[in-house]
């Protein structure tokens, strides 16, 4: 018989008992005191971690001006920066939260880089749950500076927009105007911004509506090489949507002189539903490489223009001069819609695994009107075009290159595997081509192609 004291032997505990304490409080009962107190240091008060609009005043009824109240709780989140890093975030519970004075989200500094801000998130409660209405009367203006809810010169890196819906009825109105530049210097435009960058932004499960002159601008002085990497991911306009501007424009100021803003690149967007009824969405007059997967990009109506890739100038830097869009469905409403109006003489294009079918939703008695439409169009320069390819798609209406095609030198229009609205000949100089070049077609190919001969020139 062992000698073991019974009084030493581990205590147990029934079933009963273990019924009756639970599993949480047998954890406690069976933990370590050092790992008990650990456990209970890390319950922390969410303020610590957070800034939360309703405490500095915000009222979010769609009625009181929450202008202020905003601002001075931004201000308190980026007081206690380490380093640059904002410790906490900015949190606008359920809400309609009025807005009527511009930089009430993000002000301009004036110290440069000294005053930077690293990791500012701006989180609300959902995008058709927690809603920024800017509610204004601002007028028309040519500064890009103005009537914007958030100016950041030289001032943001790291931030992040989750949750939430920006409204506006004025289309004088902007969301956000980033400037960037690298170095001062006696010509700099802004020199009491100092200088400083802006870049990488996410933009998660964020819808804007309504009627706006611009969402997002993306500009610099003649040293400006960083406004770089935009994300958007489950983002979404309304179908009211308008933009006498662009939703993005990148490169407004002075672009013809100002070669190093083609180093603003990186833009993505993934499983988005844009809907545009009037204006252009994305306008690159500088920088690129752009990458867009999946998702919805609708029209509505058709009685104003619109453009959903926008490239007004030529552009000489090939590293910029980059599209790539795949598994997208555009929804075009009529003749004055385009997918893309591209002057790029560079670079590459391609569409894989799209389709812009849904045109022929719109149709005209006794035959589909979208055939007629000129949904795609290249603009040669210096009789170049970027290589563009389109692969595996789905089209309707016709493509248009905007230069004599016998003339070109570089670039080429290819299509492999697609099939194609038009039941007659793939490219010539007028209807009823699908591929219609000014004069002499010239650097095209078709591949593989649905009920299309292969042709190349």
């Amino acid at each position: 018989m062992s000698g073991t004291n019974r009084d030493e032997q581990p205590s147990k505990l029934s079933r009963r008992a273990l019924a009756a304490t639970g599993v949480g409080a047998l954890a406690a009962w069976g933990a370590h005191p050092a790992t008990a107190a650990a456990a209970a240091a890390t319950a922390v008060d969410p303020s610590v971690y957070r800034v939360d609009v309703k405490d500095y005043g915000a009222k979010g009824d769609g009625r009181t001006d929450d202008s202020d109240a905003i601002r001075a709780a931004v201000t308190a989140a980026i007081a206690g920066r380490n380093g640059g890093v904002v410790q906490k975030e900015i949190f606008f519970p359920p809400g309609n939260y009025r807005v009527t004075k511009k930089d009430t989200l993000m002000w301009s500094p004036t110290t440069g880089n000294a005053d930077q801000i690293f990791g500012l998130r701006y989180r609300g409660s959902g995008a058709r749950v927690t809603t920024i209405t800017f509610d204004t009367t601002f007028g028309a203006t040519d500064d890009p500076r103005e009537n914007n809810l958030i100016t950041s010169a030289v001032r943001l890196r790291y931030t992040y927009f989750q949750d939430m819906a920006f409204k506006s009825d004025n289309l004088n109105n902007r969301f956000a105007y980033f400037w960037s530049v690298n170095a001062s210097d006696d010509n700099s435009q802004y020199p009491d911004y100092g200088h400083g960058q802006n870049q990488y932004f996410v933009y998660e499960n964020v819808e804007w509506k309504g009627k706006w002159d611009r969402v997002i601008g993306l500009d610099g002085d003649h040293k400006a090489n960083n406004n770089s990497e935009h994300h958007f991911i489950l983002c979404s306009t309304d179908t009211v949507s308008e933009f006498k501007d662009a939703f993005l424009h990148c490169g407004i100021s002075s672009p013809a002189d100002r070669n190093l803003q083609n180093q603003f690149l990186n833009y993505f967007m993934l499983s988005c539903n844009f809907a545009v009824a009037g204006g252009d969405f994305f306008r690159f007059d500088r920088g690129g490489s752009i990458n867009v997967i999946g998702g919805s990009w609708s029209t509505v109506g058709n009685d104003k223009p619109v453009r959903y890739f926008y490239m007004p100038l030529s552009n000489g830097e090939i590293s910029a001069t980059r599209l790539y869009v795949t598994g997208v469905r555009f929804e075009p409403k009529g003749a004055q819609h385009k997918i893309i109006d591209c002057n790029w003489n560079n670079g590459s294009v391609v569409f894989t695994s799209c389709s812009d079918m849904a045109a022929l939703q719109s149709s005209n008695p006794g035959g589909h009107a979208a055939v007629n439409w000129g949904l795609h169009r290249y603009a040669a320069t210096a009789n170049r075009l970027p290589i563009v390819r389109y692969q595996d798609c789905t089209l309707a209406g016709f493509h248009d290159v905007d230069a004599a095609g016998s003339a070109l030198t570089h670039g080429k229009m290819i299509y492999e595997g697609c099939r194609f609205y038009h039941n007659a000949s793939a490219v010539g100089t007028a209807s009823p081509n699908f591929l219609r070049y000014r004069s002499a077609p010239k650097r095209f190919a078709f591949r593989d192609s649905w009920a299309t001969p292969d042709v190349e020139g």
